[in-house]
């Protein structure tokens, strides 16, 4: 005898949202775990110091990611497991459907697995766009042709998953398909909306104590500088995302036996840029370097630099040994390192515009960031709060954070480094927390005429942080020519 369902068991199958999940959309979710497992099981391979396909962690973090970071086991296994988990409630879904008893964790948990994969599927189609922003060449074409395909085609999988079962409000579906368009929106109005107001009205003179402002003109920029003493030239280069009033200790001290030249290279402190293709680089850096010792008129100097114009005067030296008669490099950059994962995201386009655009509007912000720099926060006085707060809102100055940070590759640099035949003095905070303290080592290992100092008690902020032990240091070096 035929059995005859009830109407009320037709209408409870119809109501099954396992009933209806059908074999295409089963399909789709094993598909889409499957590649969220293969993307788990090559972060467990890297997390055993395997870089295939790259030749060290931080390039191979670099193609992967767009920005650096140390690809170790603390990072890559939680990674991992994020992935696999994520893996699971999708397969959970695509196979026991939302009338299981976690159905509704099922049901969630691959909502936000279907955001994420489209969020970044979006932000891979801005990224692919090269006006928004300057990524690694490795990541620009596997984004391109690997990432952003296959993040939408599995957003797409998911949304297809995550269809109702019935005629009902598709909450879920809607949330992991709208929010991810609303954040690559924000960022967009983050990135081009938002114009930080520019302190212009702020005088440089008045943390200029003893010395004054001095400029000169040239097609590249309109320089801003200070010129004390008189002797043998020591140029330095204002630290990155800073201005000639770090070096203000060095000056005094220096000048009473040199001719001291402390300069705002292009996106620092108060020189302001004529030529508008000027491209934020090293090769556009170390071109701002040549270019001021011209206007100057020295042929040859002593060259100092902090952080980030630590790495563009050791460039400039290897590119123009001739006008470099010493090296002073206070915590440079230099070496194929991951920055600090704040600054390695503003490699990002988007992402980096909008964050650097938001820390230029905020004072706080701004000062928190500074007092990461010293271990004397005594040092770090509200003058100079005032003064970097208004600096790093001059338009060029905000861009030039984002772009450097993007358009920096210090490979060649730390490659060249045995090539460097000037006496080099080193020096370092053991309490960096930008630049670790190692790399001072590495800087004395590879340059042939290297004097390192660490300093203990001193952040990355050294000329501010320390003044007295690292004019001793520079004087006494400088003395030895």
């Amino acid at each position: 005898m035929t059995n005859v369902a009830s109407p009320r068991e037709i209408s409870a199958r119809a109501a099954d949202p396992v009933s209806r999940t059908t074999s295409t959309e089963r399909g789709l979710g094993i598909a889409f775990a499957a590649v969220l497992l293969v993307d788990a099981c090559f972060h467990l391979c890297w997390s055993t110091g395997a870089g295939w396909p790259a030749a060290d962690e931080y390039s191979l973090s670099l193609a992967v990611l767009g920005f650096g970071v140390d690809f170790r086991p603390g990072t890559l296994i939680p990674l991992a497991l994020l992935l696999g988990a994520g893996a699971g409630v999708v397969l959970a879904r695509a196979l026991l459907g939302r009338r299981h008893r976690f159905g509704a964790l099922w049901q969630a948990g691959a909502a936000v697995v279907t955001a994420g994969v489209l969020l970044r599927g979006l932000l891979g189609l801005v990224w692919a766009v090269p006006a928004t922003g300057h990524v690694p060449g490795a990541f620009y074409w596997t984004n391109v042709l690997v990432y952003t395909p296959l993040c939408l085609a599995l957003a797409a999988a998911g949304l297809r998953l995550l269809r109702p079962a019935e005629r009902r409000r598709p909450v879920d579906r809607a949330a992991a398909l709208g929010m991810p368009v609303v954040l690559v929106a924000a960022l967009l109005f983050g990135s081009y909306g938002l114009a930080p107001g520019a302190e212009d009205g702020y005088p440089p003179d008045r943390q200029l104590v003893g010395t004054a402002s001095r400029y000169v003109d040239t097609p590249l920029a309109r320089f801003h500088f200070v010129r004390e003493g008189q002797g043998p030239p020591v140029v330095l280069l204002s630290p990155g995302a800073s201005w000639v009033a770090a070096w203000m200790p060095e000056i005094r001290a220096l000048s009473a036996t040199h001719t001291v030249y402390a300069v705002d290279l292009p996106g620092q402190g108060f020189t302001r840029l004529h030529d508008r293709d000027f491209v934020f680089d090293l090769d556009g850096m170390t071109t701002a370097v040549g270019t001021f010792l011209d206007a100057v008129h020295v042929d040859r100097a002593a060259l100092a630099g902090n952080s980030w114009s630590g790495g563009w005067a050791l460039a400039f030296a290897q590119r123009h040994p001739e006008r470099v008669s010493r090296l002073l490099l206070l915590a440079p950059s230099g070496l194929h390192r991951p920055d600090p994962l704040g600054w390695e995201l503003l490699k990002l386009p988007l992402v980096g515009r909008t964050l650097a655009q938001l820390g230029a509007m905020s004072r706080a912000t701004q000062e928190s960031a500074l007092r990461d720099l010293f271990v004397h926060q005594d040092a770090l006085t509200p003058g100079l709060v005032e003064s970097f707060y208004a600096t790093n809102t001059f338009p060029d100055n905000v861009r030039s954070m984002y772009e450097l940070e993007a358009g920096l590759d210090w490979a060649p640099v730390e490659r060249a480094l045995p090539v460097i035949r000037q006496p080099t003095l080193v020096l370092w905070g053991r309490q960096d927390t930008v630049l670790p303290v190692d790399d001072a080592a590495v800087f004395g290992a590879r340059l042939p005429d290297a004097t390192v100092h660490v300093l203990d008690g001193c952040g990355h902020a050294l000329t501010l942080d320390c003044p007295e032990p690292v004019s001793a240091l520079m004087e006494g070096f400088l003395g030895d020519q």
